[in-house]
């Protein structure tokens, strides 16, 4: 069960390990995509919509674990789509639908809300696309959000792309789950837009 490899206990020591390490701030929380873990007992906040949000717990230690282990590497300028990761091209299809697709049919009527979502995580904006922002998902793992605009002819599009060094910071699943997470926050991050405007 998944649940059950990835848990606060067996994780513990390892995730304590990114306090002041890997664009972490020494700091007893670790901030993230609007989410805040406790490294005192493991808890997840959700910064946007104010609540503890334990759903998401063993996804996050699984990539927080996987995250410990990297080493320091400079950012490169070359983006790469999911399919370009290692073995990437063989989980494209469940990417798309996962990570992709929400996007598209939450942004794609209206990209300008995308840049809107992107502010409460922190991404800045950038000049692909019809719209696009790059999000640090992880302080030293930006992800970029790019979307073309429904049309009368043409349905909405979007590309998730991850910088060429992605892979030594997290395994090609961990980058799905963090993609997916990313795509998940950029929803409530709009939601919380809207609440607030």
């Amino acid at each position: 069960m998944y649940s059950e490899t990835w848990n606060w206990e067996k994780c513990k020591s390892k995730i304590r390990m990114l306090k002041g390490r890997l664009g972490f701030p020494e700091a007893p929380v670790l901030k993230f995509l609007g989410l805040s873990l406790s490294l005192e007992d493991g808890r997840i906040h959700d910064d946007l919509r104010h609540f503890f949000y334990s759903r998401i717990e063993p996804s996050v230690y699984c990539i927080l674990s996987g995250y410990t282990d990297a080493q320091l590497m400079p950012e490169s300028p070359r983006l790469v789509s999911f399919a370009q990761l290692w073995g990437g091209r063989s989980y494209q299809s469940a990417f798309a639908q996962r990570v992709v697709k929400p996007v598209e049919n939450v942004f794609g009527s209206k990209v300008s809300r995308l840049y809107q979502a992107a502010k409460f995580l922190g991404g800045e904006k950038l000049a692909y696309g019809d719209c696009s922002v790059k999000v640090y998902a992880l302080p030293l793992v930006p992800i970029t959000i790019v979307l073309w605009a429904e049309t009368s002819e043409f349905p909405a599009s979007a590309n998730i792309l991850f910088n060429s060094s992605a892979n030594n910071y997290l395994s090609t699943e961990q980058l799905a789950m963090l993609g997916e997470l990313t795509s998940a926050r950029l929803r409530y991050a709009y939601e919380v837009s809207m609440t607030e405007s």
